[in-house]
């Protein structure tokens, strides 16, 4: 029987749905009531009822939502939310919206190699140019599967998942334009070359044969070698472009768009960086063997050189051989280009294409020029003094909870390890500061055509009371862990709930975005809107990763994290990012505070169930 091709089920998938007015009322004022007052709770309430009431605004909203949806290729909500999320919003793409992802070390790494690296200065190794190579071989196999659709469609339990966000890895660049960006590439990526950044660099390197024919390891490794051994000479260096990746959107836009009217050089450029398969940054430097100076290496690199922060997605080498990945978010979720670096980390030491021989005929790397004038030039020191405060104020680590993972969890505390995990950083904020916030956690809604994600908003009434019984020296273990049981099965009803196309915040957007100018609501003006959906708690949770040392993204309140875990069978990994110029928060804190809520968690679960408990109390 034939393998099902990969974009098989595509058309047969369901559109996004929109729920009724009555069940998003129902969803959006049950997750108030944790955060309102008695009396906030009682003014929104009315609010909510007149919006929704027969012959309302509401109703006409939701008129105006269904009309648009009729006119929506595959889904009422993939324009809006990547204009509203991502292009329009303004802010620069480091720190602040794309990821990071870090790969383990490679299975043939020289055990002196951080040492000899070190004694190097700045400089570039063969282990690190070799690791390299293997990691475009191994995208390059990926992206033969997607382009064979030779990859099985991803599933579960309820049916077959959307396979969209694929296309939107191999050959995708976001373009800066002011007030609005826009994304260039399209599935199958035709493009034969990537471009590899070197001390701020940029060479067009072809990765396959001049007959178009895919190449051995070795022959992209000559190809590397060519470009460190170019840029060690320090002849006829470019000005590093590169850095304004980082600045704020409007800023590069205008700077773009400046660049564009100095000559056809730098048209050519852009065009050869937007059509590049991907990038990846050779940093001539070590990183070391601490896990958060890789993770602050993939996140910003050094002071936000050597990236090209605009690709969807950039492998990052250090000359130690330390790998990881950056991307963009705007194109697809991090869950995606997860699975294909997860891929790429599988199945080091890379291996050449099948029927592959050495030697092939490629064209030699191209750096490429910049035609630059004073502004552009000038203009490097206004964006260097942004990026370094945007660096500096970005305080990044990475937890590995060495104690248990998932399977620990299910067996004693016998709930799902998300919600175990969503109850832990509920607990831990509050440890920290004493009050309890709104929590955005990500959910997939693959499910449909062209779905990305809704909010599960993760506080609810049986978590806040999770929470404040856990911290009640009164109640006993059994107390706690039936709180805790009850918090998650709350989590797990909103969640599933949420992954199914009914969470609250994505059909509120919606209707908001159908108001015309001059219309307005009191349900979008209420205090409690904005309240309830200020995320000081930014979470989502990826697979096991048990080949990946972590990842992580920017908080997206000023006064609050940014967290992204993963729950291995044995340990749990937490990227947490959170802002230094806050006075109130610490990423340092929160992980110290998580690890020891972890503990106290579990030990309530064993004391709580000792039979079942005794066998891992050795490791608390």
């Amino acid at each position: 029987m034939a393998a099902t091709r990969t974009f098989a089920h595509q058309s047969s998938l369901p559109r996004l749905p929109i729920p009724t007015l009555q069940e998003t009322a129902d969803r959006y004022v049950t997750s108030l009531r944790p955060v309102l007052s008695e009396k906030e709770l009682e003014n929104t309430s009315a609010f909510v009822t007149d919006f929704i009431k027969p012959g309302g605004f509401g109703e006409e909203l939701q008129k105006r939502l269904i009309a648009h949806d009729r006119n929506e290729t595959s889904s009422w909500l993939e324009r809006w939310w990547l204009r509203l999320a991502y292009h329009s919003w303004r802010e620069s793409l480091l720190v602040n919206s794309n990821w990071y992802i870090m790969g383990r070390d490679h299975p043939e790494t020289p055990k002196d190699l951080y040492e000899q690296a070190k004694g190097l200065g700045r400089g570039f190794t063969d282990f690190q140019i070799k690791r390299a190579a293997g990691a475009i071989t191994n995208l390059l196999d990926y992206k033969d599967t997607l382009d064979s659709e030779s990859l099985p469609p991803e599933r579960t339990k309820t049916g077959f998942l959307d396979m969209n966000q694929y296309c939107q890895i191999f050959g995708v660049t976001r373009v800066p334009k002011e007030g609005c960006d826009v994304n260039v590439g399209r599935h199958p990526a035709n493009g034969r070359h990537i471009i590899v950044l070197v001390r701020d660099q940029i060479y067009v390197v072809d990765v396959y044969s001049d007959a178009g024919a895919r190449v051995a390891v070795s022959d992209i490794e000559k190809q590397l070698k060519t470009v460190t051994e170019d840029v060690v000479k320090g002849v006829s260096l470019q000005t590093p472009v590169c850095l304004y990746t980082g600045v704020h959107r409007d800023s590069w836009a205008k700077m773009y768009e400046h660049l564009e009217t100095l000559g056809p050089s730098n048209a050519n450029s852009f065009f050869m960086i937007q059509t590049a398969l991907f990038a990846v940054s050779l940093d001539d430097y070590s990183v070391g063997p601490e896990v958060d100076n890789l993770a602050r290496n993939c996140f910003h690199g050094d002071a936000g050189h050597n990236r090209w922060f605009d690709k969807a997605i950039s492998i990052i080498v250090s000359n130690d051989g330390r790998m990881g990945m950056n991307g963009e978010h705007s194109p697809c979720d991090a869950l995606v280009p997860a699975m294909v670096f997860d891929y790429c980390v599988e199945h080091e030491p890379a291996k050449d294409p099948a029927n592959i021989k050495p030697g092939a005929n490629m064209k030699r790397p191209r750096r490429l020029t910049w035609e630059t004038d004073e502004k552009v030039v000038k203009g490097l020191t206004k964006a260097q003094a942004f990026v370094d405060k945007t660096i500096a104020d970005s305080d990044v680590s990475v937890l590995h909870f060495l104690n248990y993972g998932s399977d620990v969890i299910k067996r004693e505390a016998k709930v799902s390890p998300d919600a175990f995990m969503q109850m832990a950083i509920q607990l831990t904020f509050y440890r920290l500061h004493n009050f309890i916030s709104p929590v955005y956690e990500t959910a997939s809604t693959r499910q449909f055509l062209h779905g990305r994600t809704e909010t599960c908003r993760s506080l609810s009434v049986d978590s806040k009371a999770f929470v404040l019984a856990f911290q009640n020296p009164k109640m006993t273990a059994t107390e706690k862990h039936q709180a805790l049981q009850k918090a998650c099965s709350s989590h797990v009803k909103y969640l599933t709930a949420a992954s199914n196309g009914r969470g609250c915040d994505r059909h509120l957007l919606g209707l908001r975005v159908c108001m015309r100018e001059g219309e307005s609501a009191e349900i979008f003006t209420d205090p409690a809107y904005a309240k309830s959906s200020r995320w000081q708690l930014s979470t989502s949770g990826l697979f096991p990763g048990l080949r990946l040392l972590g990842t992580g993204f920017g908080a997206v309140d000023p006064e609050g994290y940014g967290m992204n875990y993963m729950i291995g069978p044995k340990m749990i990994k937490v990227g947490i990012e959170s802002k230094k110029s806050c006075a109130a928060t610490s990423t340092q804190a929160f992980k110290n505070t998580l690890e020891q809520s972890l503990k106290d968690m579990m030990q309530v679960c064993q004391a709580a169930t000792p039979a079942a408990g005794s066998a891992a109390k050795a490791k608390l």
